[in-house]
């Protein structure tokens, strides 16, 4: 579905924002981990948590910006 006329709100901008800077922090855990487990193939990566927490913070931010999307831009009749 394509919106002619979207609205997004300054809230809706900064949780873009926010959106786009866990995805690079996320990007670069992801490479720390890739390149844990070259060197450690037998290991555990120890700091697995923080990668964890990184994606549930992305799902929550893009379920917010979903949420105040809809309401901004789905006209009901």
């Amino acid at each position: 579905m394509q919106v002619i006329n979207q609205v997004i709100t300054p809230e809706m901008q900064e949780i873009k924002e926010m959106i786009w800077q866990t995805v690079l922090q996320r990007d670069a855990l992801k490479q720390e981990v890739e390149a844990w487990y070259k060197e450690h193939p037998k290991e555990k990566y120890p700091s697995m948590h923080n990668l964890i927490l990184v994606d549930a913070a992305l799902s929550t931010l893009d379920s917010c910006y979903k949420n105040l999307w809809d309401y901004n831009n789905i006209k009901t009749s």
